[in-house]
């Protein structure tokens, strides 16, 4: 049993020390270039998981739109994922600065959605202290109507054919 185990730990241990490195491709796709492509997937497949029924729908296929987008083909960003991923300090920094880039969009987007609710709350305030305006102003032209009906009533009864007039006592206590 010990024997077993030592001949499968020197074969772990072989096997593991020849790695070949990945060759440049002919069509690499640059840096920057892949920075986006690598982007666009992230997006795509965020919506993707968001909405899938609005990309079916609209018959919308992530991957060719991006490979007919960046004029590229699967095979060329294989093997240019495949020789980017090889340098793992690379791939990484080229994947932190993607992610900068969506959190500043995301922060961009989430900082005008707030400005947007500001908007739409102070108009929805602006409208209610209108109609509530409307509604004091009704009132109090109610409530003027109410005393000059009473007064108009007093004075035809004493004077029929009086001219109408309005007191000061009855607009002070109206306002």
């Amino acid at each position: 049993m010990k024997s077993f185990i030592y001949i499968l730990f020197i074969l772990f241990v072989v096997s593991c020390q020849d790695i070949p490195d990945v060759e440049k491709p002919e069509n690499l796709i640059d840096r920057a270039k892949m920075e986006a492509i690598i982007y666009e997937m992230s997006i795509l497949n965020g919506a993707r998981g968001y909405d899938i029924q609005k990309l079916s729908k609209y018959d919308v296929k992530p991957e060719t739109y991006i490979f007919e987008k960046f004029d590229i083909d699967s095979l060329q960003y294989a093997k240019s994922v495949s020789y980017y991923s090889s340098d793992i300090e690379a791939y990484k920094n080229m994947y932190l600065s993607i992610q900068k880039r969506i959190d500043g969009e995301f922060s961009l987007y989430d900082s005008l959605a707030k400005i947007e609710k500001k908007v739409k709350d102070s108009i929805r305030t602006a409208r209610a202290k209108e109609i509530q305006r409307e509604k004091d102003s009704i009132k109090k032209l109610d409530s003027i109507a109410g005393k000059l009906d009473k007064n108009s009533l007093i004075d035809k009864e004493k004077k029929p054919n009086a001219p109408f007039r309005i007191s000061k006592e009855i607009v002070i206590d109206s306002l």
